[in-house]
């Protein structure tokens, strides 16, 4: 037997032997069958880098990258997350400086053209746009250019997130107030049938004058931020009804409906539209519905309190983002309809590729798995992030398994993002000069230190017009 053993072995040394010097053979005498480059899609020890904010957000990415992985053997996905008040500037320190750290950049509507110019233009034939709820893609995902007069394609928007109404059922399921309401003011004791913002002011004076509530409903009034988001969406309805503004549009992308729906001669950009007739009526029907909060001559409702304040209130307009932050006693409680006329407000979160990224094909095959209508479904199942995508929410709606009031809150929020057009601006001046002054005309009128809205709102379109002009040109 051992003797056998040896034989064997040697034979098979020699065949090796043979297989060696074939191989050697092969290799030096027909180079061509040999690739001479790494395959565009190896994925062999690739770490693909996502730089975002923290939150729940970046969790969902990193999870997803964790999936993607799995898929792709020999690619890590590792996502960087830094304070919300920090991401931008560790983002742009990177890009400024042309270095490759991070191939996929993070970024909200209104911060989309401070990052453009360092992303790659990404071709909408690259994902299934058809599947995609577009309002939320339009505002942030696409922007305008103002030198080629063209709609680019610099992000994708990777869930859905709308500005609309908040609403206690245990109240509004009243059958004896909606018959005492209805009496007195001839409107359905239902917010998802309002149609117009009048009937949300006559339903505050109802409840708190029955001492049902102690507030109306809440809407944001902070000056530091919220009147930019709360104003545009209580405008959305008096702007659309009003041609010579609107032209039968929401808005060139990024000026949106804060501006005219067309550039005049002689200009590289559009101008105000709040500075008219509607935008006053819009601001009187603001302070109107502030003056049903807490302290309407001081103001205090922000996103940072509005679930403190919620138990207390007839409900909210808030994003869709903000549901995790309602009292845990009342979240099932909690239903959602769109703003009065059936719109809603655009508020959602991007991804797009670094245009310095050595990985730029593997970084669009990460985004198009983002966006899959499995791992949309995942968001919200384990993240509590509504998808973009139109099949998830589908299926989703259809999950016998998750409960009745969180599957009505995936159909209003369906169904409001398909409306999801009244947002205010996201041109690059916006932060720094827009929303300042606009915040801060607006809030002298709510707290009564300026009591003509027209002043007011010329006064800002005055200063945004200056604005616009510094950056673009005459």
């Amino acid at each position: 037997m051992k003797g056998l053993s040896g034989k064997v072995i040697g034979v098979v040394v020699v065949v090796l032997i043979i297989i060696v010097v074939l191989g050697v053979y092969l290799s030096t005498s027909h180079p061509s069958t040999a690739p001479t480059t790494p395959s565009p899609t190896s994925t062999s020890n690739v770490t693909l880098t996502v730089v975002t904010f923290r939150g729940q957000s970046a969790n969902f990415i990193q999870y997803a990258g964790e999936l993607f992985s799995q898929e792709h053997p020999g690619v890590t996905v590792k996502v960087y997350a830094y304070p919300f008040s920090e991401y931008i500037t560790k983002e742009l320190t990177v890009l400024e400086a042309g270095s490759s750290q991070y191939d996929i950049i993070g970024y909200t509507s209104t911060s989309a053209q401070k990052v453009a110019p360092y992303l790659i233009t990404l071709n909408q034939s690259d994902f299934n746009m058809s599947d995609i709820i577009m309002p939320q893609e339009d505002f942030g995902g696409i922007i305008y250019n103002v030198t080629s007069h063209q709609n680019e394609m610099i992000g994708v928007a990777y869930e859905t997130a709308v500005y609309l109404l908040a609403y206690k059922s245990n109240i509004f399921d009243n059958q004896t107030l909606a018959n005492e309401f209805y009496q007195q003011y001839h409107v359905p004791f239902n917010p998802a049938m309002w149609d117009n913002w009048t009937d949300v002011i006559d339903v505050d004076q109802f409840l708190t004058s029955h001492h049902i509530t102690e507030y109306g409903f809440l809407i944001d009034d902070h000056v530091s931020h919220g009147i930019i988001d709360a104003y545009p969406a209580v405008f959305g309805w008096y702007y659309i009804r009003d041609s010579s503004l609107s032209q039968g549009g929401y808005g060139i992308p990024g000026f949106n409906i804060m501006f005219e729906n067309y550039i005049p001669s002689g200009l590289s950009y559009p101008l105000p539209s709040f500075n008219s007739t509607a935008g006053v009526e819009a601001l009187e029907t603001y302070k109107a519905l502030v003056s049903y909060e807490p302290n309407p001559s001081s103001l205090q409702v922000c996103y940072g309190n509005i679930g403190e304040l919620y138990s207390n209130a007839s409900g909210a307009f808030l994003f869709t983002t903000q549901i995790s932050e309602l009292p845990s006693s009342q979240v099932n409680q909690t239903l959602l309809a769109p703003l009065p006329g059936g719109y809603a407000e655009t508020g959602t979160d991007f991804l797009g590729i670094s245009k310095y990224s050595l990985h730029k094909q593997l970084a669009l095959e990460f985004l198009q798995f983002l966006l899959s209508p499995k791992v949309q479904e995942l968001a919200f199942l384990k993240f509590d992030k509504f998808p973009v995508s139109k099949e998830a929410f589908t299926q989703l709606i259809s999950n016998s398994s998750i409960p009745s009031f969180q599957r009505e809150w995936l159909n209003a929020t369906y169904n409001a993002a398909l409306e999801a057009w009244a947002n205010p601006p996201n041109i690059p001046p916006t932060y720094s000069s827009l929303i300042p002054d606009f915040n801060n005309e607006v809030y002298s009128y709510l707290i009564g230190q300026a009591n003509n809205p027209s002043s007011v709102l010329q006064a800002a379109a005055s200063e945004w017009v200056s604005a616009v002009e510094s950056y673009y040109g005459g």
